[in-house]
């Protein structure tokens, strides 16, 4: 794509600043003739969600947020007459392109402060890859039909292959599915195209979520993990830490110590967790203090497990594994928040807790490792059947 038609950004953008205690101001970012000012959105500002109130509320936020961002983007394009803006004002001759419009809906996304954008940034790595022999690279968002988003299934179904060099599983592809859905219907709100073409498409030509088989580890598994040397102390650590406390890998890795505390003698952990951007606070057990390494220094700003690595952990943690006689079981490190789940409901915690200790969204998720209970309840009935007479 040449200068002449490559697409500029919205002048006005939606975006948060940070408070010190925890809210965050709304206000426009407006970029005009080179300059850039900004424009606080009177009494909006969005809350720390730390209940379903605030959650509530800050949706409420969002949304009056949104409908003044439009409001000023209608006004802006009325009186700006610049061709550096002249697509937004006449669209057809300057079509957005599909991946442009991913960056854009990246924005969006991050002004309304979802944080997990992963999903976005690799959809787009696809679009701009020879996926489909570069179909996808410069195809215009308007021109985006059914074809399109079945030929993104079956590249996702039979080519692409994730960072372990393995094709995704089933629920990985539906999960990329679903950020384009969003996007596309992000896209009709905006009014860039008129349908979402992934709502043309057949419950058989989507992903099937298939219900995986969810790892953990027992007890006995988890005491021979520890009588085990592992070549990469901090992996050892970071992995049984977790199993005690059930924090994704994301959430481990960016643990800092401002984010422990100690109160009523009770030692407490308070963490917004990346995928789901919720707070989560959990009182902190023996076990699991016992696996954070020793600070380095007095920063509480500092991280506790310093250089965890991705590749660290792959290179270490199935040869520990291994090492340790767990040679019948796929363990990765999303194993740890398994086996916590898992041994806090075979302990006789109520699913209502464990779902606040794991920081569900929905109770619903922490059923499925209450399948796991009812399995081995009928295993050991099973066997009681079976030795007495």
């Amino acid at each position: 794509m040449d200068a002449k038609t490559k697409f500029t950004k919205e002048p006005v953008k939606l975006c948060l600043r940070s408070r010190k205690n925890g809210t965050q101001v709304v206000y426009l970012e407006i970029y005009t003739e080179g300059k850039r000012t900004y424009e606080r959105i009177p009494d909006l500002v969005m809350l720390p969600e730390d209940d379903d109130k605030s959650i509530a509320k800050n949706d409420s936020t969002l949304r009056k947020a949104q409908k003044i961002l439009k409001q000023r983007l209608r006004e802006f394009k009325k009186t700006m007459k610049s061709s550096r803006y002249e697509l937004d004002v006449l669209p057809e001759e300057k079509p957005i392109t599909l991946v442009e419009w991913m960056d854009r809906f990246h924005d969006i996304q991050k002004s309304r402060g979802v944080r997990d954008l992963n999903r976005i940034t690799t959809i787009k790595k696809i679009f701009l890859s020879d996926a489909k022999e570069g179909e996808f690279r410069n195809i215009a968002l308007k021109d985006v039909d059914k074809k399109v988003c079945l030929d993104f299934i079956d590249y996702l179904r039979c080519e692409y292959k994730g960072r372990n060099g393995r094709k995704l599983s089933s629920k990985t592809n539906a999960d990329y599915l679903a950020t384009l859905n969003t996007a596309l219907n992000t896209a009709v709100r905006e009014g860039l195209i008129t349908r979402n073409p992934v709502s043309l498409l057949a419950t058989n030509e989507k992903f099937i979520r298939k219900e995986t088989i969810r790892e953990y580890l027992t007890i006995d598994e988890v005491k021979s993990l520890i009588a085990t040397p592992c070549d990469c102390p901090i992996v050892k650590q970071a992995f049984l830490f977790a199993c005690n406390c059930g924090l994704r890998i994301s959430d481990v890795r960016a643990l800092r110590w401002r984010d422990i505390n100690m109160e009523d003698k009770t030692w407490n952990i308070g963490v917004r967790q990346i995928k789901t951007d919720r707070v989560v606070y959990m009182p902190l057990s023996l076990q699991a203090r016992q696996w954070m390494p020793k600070p380095v220094s007095s920063d509480l700003d500092s991280i506790i497990f310093p250089k965890l690595t991705h590749s660290m952990i792959d290179e270490n943690l199935k040869p520990w594994i291994r090492a340790a006689g767990i040679t019948n079981k796929e363990v990765t490190f999303h194993t740890s928040r398994h086996t916590y789940a898992t041994m806090l409901l075979t302990l006789g915690v109520d699913l209502y807790t464990v779902s606040k200790l794991l920081g569900h969204t929905s109770i619903r998720h922490t059923q499925r490792y209450a399948k796991i209970i009812d399995k081995k309840i009928d295993e050991t009935i099973s066997l009681i059947d079976a030795n007495i007479d």
